[in-house]
């Protein structure tokens, strides 16, 4: 049977943007994923594979494409939220024009918003197909405690659960009562969980240590959402997170797990939005990026040369190359964000030659001079910068902006008034299920 290669996008992005999210229609974009898996597979046949039913999905013959959806689903809605988590933070701004993208860019979150209320529909749908692929998965393989395909679905899973914790003040489920992104992410937290156990039982150690690193990055965010929602300092908090990131590293020193892309079905958003078209653009702050250790420019902010003037706002725009074409793959789970956790709960804890010398190892692996120092401001200074260019068009800049409490200049005034502890709300078929 010939699935891996599948690359029918089954979420067709305008499709998927515009239909109502509800779990009947969740549903229908699972059973649409296989009309074409239907065709290519020896082993597995129906009646008429342009209707496929819900029995057919029991046909073991396509565990393999089902414990792939999982991931399609959470990557054609990941790379929107890494556009407009961008556009909200200091990362990009908005160089044409379009009311709703410019609000996001000036950080108006209080009402309806097309982007971020399609961006809320796509991962929720996505997590519902994530969690249903993989409840079936596990009823067709022989021993799903070590099947690295029912550990690929919980790890999406969960991808899809931290997504949506990140960007949205509320989160649900089914229908069901809305929880708090904190609560959110320990979900998330459960399905790494059982992906890093299962995905170790299966042999796969660079999915074990992904998963370990998801946890870590997932306790991070919890420690600050406590700190700035409740009042709640628990440094126990983050170093459940360092101690996370120290297990996926012990798995595996130089891991990374990708959202992937594959043209001409699944593409990469950031490059179509970002290069592509003329509606969202790097912010030039980052375009020749100087390392504050060296001077020199930093490699790590990857982009080409100034190509015009933005005729919105007439800022330079430069395009960025990280993401050289729609099928670049996103990473989501790697190994130098790994160390970066590790540093930043041993700066925050006076541990300044731990810290030290995890910066260094993410800066080494580019070549980068040598960052030495005893003082806890200065290490925590940099290693905020180490955050921002390392991860850098990932989708961690709007969360780090919280965290950090630094609110964007391009804001407008009344938003930077209502400060940035504020997350976008569900969106409005979502409040009308509610």
């Amino acid at each position: 049977m010939k699935t891996e290669s599948f690359q029918f996008d089954f979420l067709k992005r305008k499709k998927m943007k515009n239909e109502k999210r509800t779990k009947q229609f969740s549903f229908a974009l699972l059973i649409c994923a296989f009309v074409m898996v239907a065709i290519s597979c020896e082993d597995f046949e129906v009646d008429n594979p342009t209707n496929i039913l819900d029995a057919d999905l029991s046909d073991g013959g396509l565990a393999t494409a089902l414990g792939n959806t999982p991931e399609v689903a959470v990557a054609a809605a990941l790379d929107d939220a890494v556009v407009w988590s961008a556009a909200c933070s200091d990362e990009g701004f908005l160089s044409g024009s379009g009311t709703f993208r410019i609000m996001i860019d000036e950080g108006y979150m209080d009402g309806y918003n097309q982007q971020y209320d399609n961006l809320y529909n796509a991962l929720a749908s996505a997590r519902w197909i994530a969690d249903d692929a993989t409840d079936r998965v596990k009823a067709l393989v022989s021993n799903a405690n070590s099947d690295v395909r029912v550990a690929n679905g919980y790890f999406w899973g969960g991808m899809a659960r931290m997504t949506l914790a990140d960007h949205f003040e509320q989160v649900v489920y089914d229908g069901g009562a809305p929880v708090t992104p904190i609560q959110a992410m320990k979900d998330a937290i459960a399905k790494f969980e059982s992906a890093a156990t299962i995905a170790a039982a299966a042999g796969n150690t660079s999915l074990a240590a992904a998963s370990h690193g998801a946890i870590a990055r997932a306790h991070r965010a919890i420690y600050w959402d406590e700190k700035h929602t409740n009042s709640n300092d628990d440094m126990a908090t983050f170093k459940k997170a360092s101690d996370a990131a120290k297990a996926a590293l012990a798995v595996s020193s130089n891991y990374v797990e990708y959202a992937n892309y594959n043209p001409p079905g699944a593409t990469n958003f950031v490059y179509a939005s970002v290069n592509a078209s003329r509606y969202n653009r790097m912010d030039p702050k980052y375009a020749y990026m100087k390392d504050p250790v060296s001077g020199e420019t930093d490699p790590r902010i990857k982009h080409g040369p100034k190509v015009n003037n933005s005729p919105r706002t007439g800022d330079p725009v430069y395009l960025i190359t990280k993401y050289p074409n729609e099928g670049a793959d996103i990473p989501v789970s790697r190994a130098d964000e790994a160390r970066l956790i590790i540093a930043e709960y041993a700066a925050m804890t006076n541990d300044l030659a731990t810290a030290v010398s995890y910066i260094n190892e993410v800066r080494a692996d580019d070549g980068l001079a040598v960052f030495s120092s005893t003082d806890q401001a200065e290490v925590i200074t940099q290693l905020k910068y180490e955050r921002s260019v390392e991860l850098w068009y990932e989708g961690r800049r709007w969360q780090d902006m919280r965290y950090y409490e630094i609110i964007p200049d391009r804001w407008a005034q009344v938003n930077k008034t209502k400060g940035i502890h504020r997350r976008w709300p569900v969106s409005q078929r979502e409040k009308d299920n509610m």
